[in-house]
């Protein structure tokens, strides 16, 4: 079964080794067994259902809320060679009766399937007597109150399930606590389900969080310098998102927005674009997300605090799903918090979901004011616990410098007190620096003794102080009075018992500009913008998501491997085997034109075989290459041996004979084989060249 299951994992997908614990989740499958799978969104999850799916005779099922996510995965798979299809609200008559056509022959091997149809009657009533091999629920947290997407259509999937008993089930979530992993396994009576949890980490994912202080502005300095790169920025209002979209427009970057309010058409032409790089950010309201499964994005920026752990961790899992480095950048308000809150209180949901949604924004706002590692608080949350720093979260890479803030700390809790909790945070700190705006005139807040006793201490700074003491518990919001501050008994005790407070110093946030590069790296990066744009045009004449031909690692790979040869091409990871016969040539040929550009630098890998088998195409003899390049004869002949044995069309007889070659490899056996061309020699008694005993080796080993 290994065996069988690597090879389809390098035919299909191009990849030589499975990620943990993809392997023993496919086994597990393969063997009729149900699974809970908890995998953080880019940790492979697809590839747990897609490669039994091809392993298994039959049909296999997958049941998938998001029309958009669903034809992504379609195209990458149909681009893999493999037959899938998607059935939801978006076919046509003609489209259903081709896929019920492949269902019928039993040539297609995925139906992806949203779930208002999977429970129909009339779905049911026709698949029951299908070969369903296996059903693959992803999604799957959406069938729990738990989760952060709960979905009434999910809990009646069973209807569905109850007539396909043998086969296995697999649920699927990139976000589930404990609490949603048990509900899961209740709701969609899973049968004594083998539970998966993958570590949570993404170890490519660089976290931060910084205030949210001319978040705009900060915005625009950081997209303009990554303006090659795609993005995504999550906001609370469609307002925002429009807001954002046109000031980075104005800054030349390729931007768009993207809301419920759009229509239909113009959302899918938006997304469209993006994901084929035309448009490169894309500026969505969090509330309806995008569904995509695009795997090239290298930062994920929330202008908006996310309304828990949940929905920030899978929308910040979009960035780096291809492995490479990523950012994420959250930026923190209080005041995003009361607006979150405002809509769980105003919603028609009974009080016990509420109550549910209540605590994780609380979550959520802790993770925002946390101090310690902030992967380490994400692990936590889905239950998975470690003391060690991760390493690629601004906390850890920059860990705050903590002082003695008691005095400060002080200040603040007496003025909450001497304007009798009764002001909520950008109200006190305008005290605390001594603004002398109407409000506070009038209130007669100017005459409390603490007023002013903060000017020396900026607006931000005061910000993040406060937010400190409200993580540490010394002050608390009454979300339920207009978020205004209470002191807490433990604020009390450092108010009037002098109990001490350490602080930390906010972060200098700045955008990091681009560091001056080697000749070779930019080289490597031009190469990749190259790459991109061959990739770009396959993708536009196709009709596909451009990561849909290869995504960014794959490309990036290739720059930094330079494959000349098919041969070569086959190693890269990615490439499989459908993908290198469609592909292969064009992006080889493209790399091959690359390097032989004359700016190219003379120490790139390759270049130098390019350049003689460039000549020899153009009909120069080995002695004429040899005076045009200006390197000696055994040379060109070495890199005519190479070229052969890597597979190019090169008449290697032109240059020694049949019966040469076959007394060169006799001799070659007889002596074991040697790497070097020396012992060789000396065993022939020098009756051949050099050069000579180089290509018929180069002819043996071609076979």
């Amino acid at each position: 079964m290994a065996s069988d299951i690597h090879q389809l994992l390098k035919t299909y997908f191009g990849y030589e080794t499975f990620r943990s614990p993809q392997q023993e989740i496919i086994e597990h499958t393969l063997n009729q067994q149900d699974s809970l799978i908890i995998m953080p969104t880019g940790g492979g999850k697809s590839l747990c259902y897609q490669l039994p799916a091809l392993a298994m005779e039959g049909l296999t099922l997958v049941i998938s809320p998001l029309i958009a996510l669903m034809q992504d995965q379609v195209d990458a798979l149909q681009a893999n060679g493999i037959a899938a299809a998607a059935l939801n609200s978006s076919n046509t008559s003609s489209e259903i009766e081709q896929i019920k056509s492949q269902i019928a022959e039993r040539t297609l091997k995925l139906l992806y399937i949203s779930p208002e149809r999977a429970v129909s009657p009339a779905f049911i009533n026709y698949i029951k007597s299908k070969k369903i091999n296996f059903i693959a629920i992803d999604e799957a947290h959406c069938v729990s109150i738990w989760g952060n997407d709960f979905r009434q259509e999910y809990t009646r999937l069973p209807e569905l399930m109850q007539h396909f008993p043998k086969v296995p089930y697999m649920a699927l979530t990139a976000t589930a606590d404990r609490a949603t992993q048990t509900d899961i396994a209740e709701k969609l009576a899973l049968r004594n389900p083998q539970k998966f949890l993958s570590s949570f980490e993404r170890k490519n994912l660089h976290l931060q969080v910084q205030p949210a202080i001319q978040r705009l502005h900060f915005i625009k300095d950081y997209v303009v310098q990554r303006k090659e790169e795609c993005g995504i920025i999550y906001c609370l209002s469609r307002k925002s998102t429009e807001k954002i979209s046109s000031a980075l427009c104005e800054v030349d970057i390729k931007a768009a927005y993207y809301h419920a309010a759009m229509s239909s058409d113009e959302r899918s032409r938006v997304q469209q674009a993006f994901q084929q790089d035309e448009i490169k950010v894309i500026c969505a309201t969090i509330a309806f997300g995008m569904g995509i499964d695009k795997s090239n994005i290298r930062y994920v920026l929330h202008f908006n605090l996310p309304k828990n752990i949940e929905s920030y961790y899978q929308e910040i899992g979009r960035a780096g799903r291809d492995g490479l480095p990523s950012d994420t950048i959250l930026f923190f308000s209080f005041q995003d918090a009361q607006i979150l809150r405002q809509f769980i209180d105003e919603s028609t949901a009974d009080e016990s979901f509420k109550i549910v949604q209540r605590s994780k924004l609380n979550r959520m706002l802790e993770f925002g004011q946390a101090s310690s590692c902030r992967t380490n608080m994400v692990l936590s949350y889905f239950g998975e616990h470690r003391s060690e720093a991760c390493g690629h979260c601004d906390n850890c890479l920059n860990p705050p410098e903590h002082f003695d803030g008691t005095v400060i700390t002080q200040k603040a809790l007496s003025a909450i007190k001497r304007l009798d909790e009764n002001v909520a945070i950008n109200l006190l700190v305008d005290v605390l620096r001594g603004s002398e705006r109407k409000e506070i005139v009038t209130q007669r807040y100017d005459q409390i003794k603490t007023f002013g006793a903060g000017k020396d201490i900026s607006r931000e700074d005061w910000l993040s102080y406060i937010g400190q003491m409200i993580n540490q518990g010394l002050v608390e919001i009454d979300f339920t009075e207009y978020n205004k501050l209470k002191v807490t008994h433990i604020g009390e005790q450092v108010l009037f018992e002098a109990q001490k407070v350490k602080l930390s110093k906010p972060a200098q946030v700045t955008v990091q500009g681009k560091a001056e590069k080697s000749k070779t790296a930019t080289f490597e990066d031009a190469l990749f913008n190259h790459l991109k744009d061959v990739r770009r045009n396959l993708a536009r004449h196709e009709d596909v998501p451009a990561y849909v031909i290869f995504n960014d690692s794959t490309l990036q790979e290739m720059v930094n491997e330079r494959p000349m040869y098919l041969s070569d091409m086959a190693s890269i990871s990615g490439v499989g085997k459908h993908k290198l016969e469609k592909y292969g040539d064009i992006f080889l040929d493209a790399i091959q034109s690359f390097v032989l550009k004359e700016s190219t630098p003379k120490n790139i890998k390759g270049k130098t075989y390019l350049e003689t088998y460039t000549l020899l195409r153009e009909g120069h003899s080995p002695e004429e290459i040899a005076g045009k390049r200006a390197l000696n004869l055994v040379t060109i002949y070495s890199h005519i041996a190479y070229l052969y044995e890597k597979g190019e069309a090169v008449d290697i007889s032109s240059y020694i004979a049949d019966d040469e070659i076959n007394e060169i490899a006799v001799a070659w056996r007889k002596i074991g084989k040697p790497d070097t061309l020396k012992d060789l020699f000396g065993y022939m008694e020098e009756k051949y060249p050099y050069y000579k005993l180089r290509l018929a080796i180069s002819f043996i080993k071609r076979g």
